[in-house]
């Protein structure tokens, strides 16, 4: 794994990446009716009942987002979804290799010369 992940962040694999994300693009989850997916959440939060205009607006937020669809009940778009979690821990390695580069640097800067 950390061999794939080191190719993934290699800088000339910028293609690569476009290949994967057009790969994941038509991954999606089965259809879920809106009532049943309020029933999911409320077992979810237990102790709270959520409203349907609540589910609704939710939706059509994450929906703007194009996390989920909702044409055909709500469905997860997994592809886009993953491309995204993708993208974001491939920053946050490149900020913590950065990091890890500034904290040597300013360790050698400390260091007496004898």
């Amino acid at each position: 794994m950390d061999l794939s992940f080191a190719k993934l962040m290699n800088p000339r694999m910028s293609a690569g990446l476009m290949l994967l994300h057009s790969l994941l693009n038509p991954l999606r989850g089965s259809p879920m009716a809106p009532r049943d997916v309020r029933k999911s959440v409320d077992k979810f939060l237990k102790d709270r009942k959520v409203s349907k205009q609540s589910v609704t607006n939710a939706a059509r937020r994450l929906e703007e987002a194009n996390i989920i669809e909702r044409e055909e009940g709500y469905r997860v778009n997994y592809g886009y979804l993953i491309s995204i979690l993708l993208e974001k821990v491939m920053e946050m390695t490149e900020c913590i290799s950065d990091l890890e580069d500034e904290v040597a640097d300013l360790k050698s800067a400390r260091k007496p010369v004898s």
